[in-house]
Formats: structure tokens, sequence, C-alpha cells
């Protein structure tokens, strides 16, 4: 069974976490996504969605959910991993006085979840108009919410001058070098960056590493909102996994996320899943091939306009394994051993 990704959301008090749900539980994604918060008293959906109230349950048209989170968040989780149908993506809210990465290590350690669950992404939304006032422990929170982000948003940026809205970008870096920063008002922002790109294998058709083309997707809403594009590359030639990890250790910031189905020679039996968000990447054990053609399949969503489709293509030509130059490396040669294993 493949896990659930559970993602969380984090920051400051009034920064906008739950406009984000509310983005996200109106949304049309097409994903069963089941969002846990503190009260979904606060929470402002559409009457038109609510299909069924049961308690501390809100059951919306759309397939998603909305629960509140009591005492215990691992057994919070642990009872939307029972639901039927199982949620596609799990969404956390915590508390705006609270530090993410605890939560995150509490669901990622827990052996309840191990095997039904994965953790797969801090957002964490920062208030452009207060985040810069704040001072003494509660910069320090803020601070640490920062640090623990794979994606950060920086939203009401509508309600302030473009020389703030730069300052605050210039705190994030100084705090987090290389976080993925995006630019909103009313967090609207596609929630591809939030639940990554498509959770099943993609067709792309008879489309090869020399014919990758950019697909740009337009989520404009206003002069403040940001255009994200993405791009495709498909190659039946195996990889060579120290080349394809250290591309994406190194993909611009302006890519937020990426997944694929990789076909690598080190494990040339079984197909690998790659999963990129923010910084942090990871590769895990996937299917055997068995009678279907070997061939990696990779998308990755950034800021349109600021990455270059062609130099992208050039960089994962030269991470098929004929191209790379070998890297001795023992931490690639632990991972390669584990992803071999039955």
């Amino acid at each position: 069974m493949n896990r659930i990704p559970v993602e969380i959301v984090s920051g400051f008090l009034g920064a906008g976490k739950t406009t984000l749900l509310n983005h996200v539980l109106n949304g049309t994604h097409g994903q069963r996504i089941a969002v846990l918060v503190n009260d979904f008293g606060e929470i402002n959906i559409d009457a038109q969605l609510i299909t069924h109230v049961d308690g501390e349950t809100i059951s919306l048209a759309n397939g998603c959910v909305c629960c509140t989170i009591r005492d215990d968040l691992v057994q919070a989780v642990s009872d939307l991993t029972e639901r039927h149908p199982l949620p596609d993506s799990i969404l956390i809210e915590t508390s705006g006085v609270s530090d993410p990465t605890a939560a995150a290590m509490g669901i990622a350690t827990s052996t309840k979840l191990s095997s039904v669950v994965q953790m797969d992404a801090i957002v964490t939304v920062v208030d452009a108009e207060n985040a810069l006032a704040l001072e003494g422990n509660l910069k320090a929170l803020a601070v640490d919410q920062i640090e623990g982000a794979h994606i950060l948003i920086i939203n009401k940026t509508d309600l302030v001058s473009a020389r703030a809205v730069a300052e605050i970008r210039s705190w994030i870096r100084e705090i987090s070098p290389r976080a993925r920063i995006i630019e909103t008002s009313n967090c609207e922002v596609p929630t591809e960056l939030i639940f990554g790109t498509t959770r099943q294998p993609f067709d792309t058709g008879s489309e090869s590493h020399e014919t990758a083309t950019l697909h740009a997707r337009e989520h404009s809403h206003d002069e403040h909102s940001t255009a994200f594009a993405a791009w495709s590359w498909v190659s039946e030639e195996p990889l060579a996994f120290q080349a394809i990890y250290e591309l994406f250790k190194t993909l611009p910031l302006s890519i937020f996320r990426a997944k694929g189905i990789v076909y690598l020679s080190e494990v040339p039996d079984r197909r690998v899943i790659l999963q990129m968000v923010g910084p942090r990447v990871t590769l895990s054990k996937g299917e055997p091939w068995n009678h279907v053609q070997p061939r990696s399949q990779i998308v990755v969503i950034g800021i349109a306009g600021e990455f270059d489709g062609r130099k992208l293509t050039g960089q994962f030509n030269a991470s098929i394994s004929s191209n790379a130059e070998p890297q001795p490396n023992r931490l690639a040669e632990a991972v390669v051993e584990i992803l071999r294993r039955p």
C-alpha cells in the first residue's frame, strides 16, 4: 500500500493558515484531502460544499473532510487512515504558537503510523504585514517555524510595499538560505505546490528527454500573485543514482516541487519513486518493472520564467548513466543497497 503523504501548515497567529485551508477545501483539485485543525469553527466553508456533519467531522462534496484535533495528534491521524475511501493526502494545521518540527517528528517517528503515512512537507505562512515587528520569544518562535519549513508563503503582500516584501525575503534568506519562497495575497497558491505533483503514474506518451517541453500554467489572481510552470522529462535510458541525487540537491530555488518514477542503473529491476519538496529529496522503493519497459518520468513545478527548460534537459541528460562520470560515495552506496532490498 502506498503511504498517505502528510503536510503540516505552520505560521504565526494571523498569518493566514486558515485562509490557506479554505483555499484547499474549496478547491477543484480532484484529491480526497483530509484536514486536521485545532477548531474547524473558524473554517469558512461554502454551505453548498457541505454534504454531512458528524460530530467533529465535516464531509465535503469534493471528497475532502475537515476534522478537529483533540488531545492526541497521532491518534487523530490514525483515525483518518481508517476512513473509506482513504484520503489521498492529510493536511494538518498546527497552532500559531507551536513549532511544526515537533509535530512532524511525532508523526514521522510513530510506530503506529510508520506503515500508513509519510511526512511530506512543512509549509509555513509568514505575515508580510507583521512578521518583522515580532520581538523576543515571539520572534524566536517565528524563526523556528521558518527554519522547519520546506516551502514558505509570504502572505498579505497586497497590504505592504514592495520594499517591505523584499525585507522579509531577505530576513527569511538569512534564516533559511535554501528556502523556497512564494509571495501571495489571500494564500492563493496552486494546490500542486502544497501536495506535490500527480500522485499516480502519469502518461507522457512517446516524449523523450530530447523533446522535453515546458507547460506553463497561469495561477495569477492579481499583481501580487505568482505564475507557476510545470516541466516534464522522460528517458528510457537508466540514470546514475549519484548524478540524479546531486542534480536535485542543486536545482534552482525557483523550483518548489518534483515527483517522478526513476529507472536507476543501480536498481534496474524495480521502479524508484523520487520526491522533492523544497530542499529535501527522497528516493524510495517502488514496484518491480516486470514486463513494462523501464523508463524515468519526472515532473517539476516552479515559478514561471525563473527556470530554463532547455538547461534542465541538459542537466537531466547528463544524469543518464552512460553520460555520468563515476562518483564514488559511501552514502550513495548505502542508499542504493537499501533500494535493492526486496
